[in-house]
């Protein structure tokens, strides 16, 4: 049974190599990330203008650095295979986002092409991007392969979050010039831990959510450079949707609060002709149905956010009060368009669990390293967002005739900085790293009614 190889295994001693990242800790990486925005070798992906001459000539420069740490994925049903190799064949059970890479990895580690190897792709039980990797399934066939005989394998909580591929941390340097009461140049030092395995044409895929918002800047620069630390990296619901906007986002908030302007009509500003039209018009539609600009109760306050994702313009307005450090959420209002909308219930479905998934993240999630091992193992120390934590959702979906654009994804992007936004209307705390809980701030979901 699984429990007698888990308490066997208790018994098993093992001495670890650590390997080259024996003394990264989660203080080194932040100091990594930091010291990198002026790195030479970085990427350029967007040079609109002259940025640095702008920001030389500017009445204000604003400056700030964003941070988010590494993150595990979580999924309710821990990272488990059944397989069974045998001379000429080899049969899988899995839960796969990628059937055709783990048919590919389990016949590369049995000796076998890949015709004799058979996937049966089960329910996922939460997926993420995280099963979208092979590493278990090449675990479960290689112990198949070596004892002859079917072998089920099932991590345990510890295992599924110490060995993770995290979704990267990262950093972004800011600075925004102001002339005139105008934002006239943004520059965006982006820096990340990781990148993925691949190439893609144009600008590094980490810089997606602040190389390419439609927002009119004359002078825009983009630079992206890839720290790489060692640490696993893989795709996080969302990828690097789910945290550059966030960043993103946040320092749109710093420039129209600096113009001591609405940050709703700030956006709105920003956000003109064709180019601005769909990333407009969802956050046009997220603020009507929120009621911005109309009285709230006493003690509340909204904070609002807007980004494009994988062919989708979405946008959140949170509304929250904060005594004692305790935030209450009491609604979240998300807007999306996606174009042609297929089947409105799917759509309403993924933006709430994409929010939620981001809420958690933003609220409590990180993953620390101390002398290169991941700290946390287990919800008590990594803790996810109960059921009766679910704050008020409405979602709204943009009438379009446009292309169908994402849903699964796009709703875990705007959520942080709404939120983060709704604290500092709150409270006058920027905040521009997470979790939110690093601040000191726990969390409570408002009455759902």
């Amino acid at each position: 049974s699984w429990w007698r190889a888990h308490k066997a295994l208790d018994k098993v001693e093992v001495e670890y190599d650590s390997g080259p990242i024996a003394s990264l800790d989660s203080d080194k990486v932040s100091s990594i990330l930091r010291g990198s925005f002026e790195a030479p070798k970085a990427v350029l992906a967007r040079n609109d203008g002259d940025a640095t001459a702008a920001l030389k000539a500017a009445e204000t420069v604003v400056e700030a650095v964003y941070e988010v740490p590494y993150l595990a994925h979580a999924c309710m049903e821990p990272m488990n295979c059944t397989a069974d190799v045998r001379a000429d064949s080899c049969e899988i059970w899995v839960s796969t986002q990628a059937p055709g890479r783990t048919r590919d990895a389990a016949a590369k580690v049995a000796g076998l092409p890949p015709h004799k190897v058979k996937v049966h792709s089960q329910f996922l039980g939460g997926g993420f991007g995280r099963r979208g990797e092979v590493d278990f399934v090449e675990q479960a066939v290689t112990v198949s392969r070596a004892v002859g005989r079917p072998v089920k394998l099932l991590w345990s909580r510890e295992e599924d979050i110490r060995h993770d591929f995290y979704r990267p941390a990262a950093a972004i340097r800011f600075r925004g010039g102001i002339t005139g009461g105008k934002v006239v140049a943004l520059d965006a030092r982006v820096v990340t831990a990781s990148a993925p395995g691949f190439s893609r044409p144009g600008p590094p895929m980490y810089t997606l959510g602040v190389y390419d918002t439609a927002y009119a800047i004359p002078n825009y620069h983009v630079t992206g450079y890839n720290a790489d630390l060692g640490v696993p990296f893989g795709f996080w619901r969302s990828v690097n949707h789910s945290h550059n906007p966030y960043m993103m986002e946040g320092f749109i908030d710093e420039l129209a609060w600096k113009l001591k302007q609405d940050p709703y009509e700030f956006r709105r500003s920003l956000l003109q002709g064709e180019k601005g039209r769909r990333h407009r018009g969802a956050l046009e539609l997220a603020a009507q149905k929120a009621g911005w600009g109309r009285p709230l109760p006493a003690g509340h306050y909204r904070g609002i956010a807007a980004t494009e994702a994988y062919g989708s313009w979405i946008a959140n307005v949170a509304e929250i009060s904060v005594k004692d450090n305790v935030i209450t959420l009491h609604k979240v209002v998300c807007a999306i368009d996606c174009g042609v909308a297929v089947n409105p219930d799917t759509i309403n479905a993924q933006l709430e669990g994409g929010m939620v998934y981001g809420l958690t993240a933003a609220l409590r999630g990180v993953i620390h390293i101390e002398k290169g091992a991941v700290v946390e193992g287990n919800f008590n120390d990594y803790p996810v967002l109960m059921l009766n934590e679910m704050p008020r959702v409405e979602t709204y979906v943009v009438e379009s005739g446009e292309a169908p654009g994402g849903v699964g994804e796009p709703g875990t992007a705007p959520i942080a900085p709404a939120l983060a936004n709704a604290v500092f209307a709150a409270t006058g705390k920027r905040i521009r790293t997470l979790p939110l809980s690093r601040h000191g701030f726990t969390y409570a979901a408002g009455r759902r009614t």
